[in-house]
């Protein structure tokens, strides 16, 4: 017992921001953000495009696609690294802006970039249970909000980097379906200094913080240099490792689908994973990094020119935190 996918869809935001934009928001010289960042357009959201509004229209999408209503689904997940609010929690927010019947659970997974990964294993793992029959995992992800943000200087690395966006699945359970197998997932928690919003929690209380300090301790934090270094040194080996307890070959996947994490990243990845540019999915230009929607998003746009095709995916990625997470899903 696993599952297939009968639905998904995305949202992108309607605005969009091309290399141009960021030179002229940055101050940069013309032609660095598409030169040195590797920018082509990026979606910012508008006001009333909050991470809720944009996980709703992926949503009843997906739902639409699998010729299916939310009265249809037994389990929300939503699987977001950046929050709508702290409290509630975001898949009730989507619920209520669905306004779906109250027999629905409903949960948070957050493993910053991979949570959309992480949703996978967890479905994966519910269907084996014999649990539910239904589950909708919903990724949303608004951060130019604060990478763009006009109150604290925009540090160019960050600003060309994030982009906006959600995607939604309808999974299924199939007893003659693989589902997400070869799950593989690390904390190198050495890394977690790399990549922080510090604000948001207990660690900086707002009540016994300076305004001017909590601002700050809201921006987007990245360590660039060390980051990449570290996966460079760290990637390669856990993708053999991965490959190795899959028993399965290079040869016989049709697609690495990666994290957008970066226009450096995917420039190296070939030579750091051995998979030829040809098969792995690459979209960094047109989209940049959607954080934990990036890996559904690009799903999606893949199952649009792939669909029913029996490819097998090989997703991967990194996160904050610092992990790593890959596995397997059939076209």
């Amino acid at each position: 017992m696993a599952f297939d996918i009968v639905g998904s869809d995305i949202y992108l935001p309607e605005t969009k921001w091309s290399d141009k934009d960021f030179d002229l928001y940055l101050g940069l010289k013309k032609g660095t953000s598409k030169r040195q960042f590797g920018v082509e357009t990026r979606h910012v959201a508008a006001n009333h495009e909050t991470a809720i509004y944009m996980a709703a229209k992926a949503a009843l999408g997906a739902l639409k696609n699998a010729s299916l209503t939310i009265n249809d689904i037994d389990l929300l997940v939503y699987a977001s690294a950046s929050h709508h609010q702290a409290l509630p929690y975001d898949a009730a927010a989507v619920l209520a802006r669905l306004n779906a019947p109250v027999n629905l659970a409903s949960l948070d997974i957050n493993s910053s970039c991979l949570s959309f990964l992480t949703a996978l294993d967890y479905a994966q793992c519910i269907f084996l249970a014999k649990r539910h029959q239904r589950i909708l995992i919903v990724s949303s992800e608004l951060v130019t909000g604060i990478t763009l943000n006009k109150t604290t200087p925009a540090k160019t690395e960050v600003a060309t980097l994030f982009s906006d966006g959600a995607a939604a699945y309808v999974l299924q359970a199939a007893s003659n379906a693989s589902g997400f197998t070869g799950a593989l997932f690390e904390t190198h928690h050495q890394g977690y200094d790399f990549c922080q919003v510090k604000a948001g929690g207990s660690h900086v209380n707002p009540h016994h913080t300076a305004p001017e300090q909590l601002l700050a301790a809201s921006q987007f934090e990245m360590d660039g240099k060390a980051l990449f270094r570290h996966m460079t040194t760290t990637l390669p080996a856990f993708l053999v490792r991965g490959l190795q307890q899959s028993n399965i070959q290079r040869d016989q996947i049709d697609y690495l689908l990666p994290h957008q994490a970066s226009h450096l990243a995917l420039k190296r990845l070939p030579k750091m994973s051995g998979f030829c540019s040809q098969k792995i999915v690459n979209n960094v230009a047109q989209c940049g990094n959607q954080i934990a929607a990036s890996l559904p998003i690009n799903l999606h746009l893949l199952r649009q020119q792939q669909a029913n095709s029996g490819k097998k995916v090989l997703l991967i990625g990194s996160a904050a935190g610092l992990s790593l997470g890959m596995g397997f899903l059939t076209l």
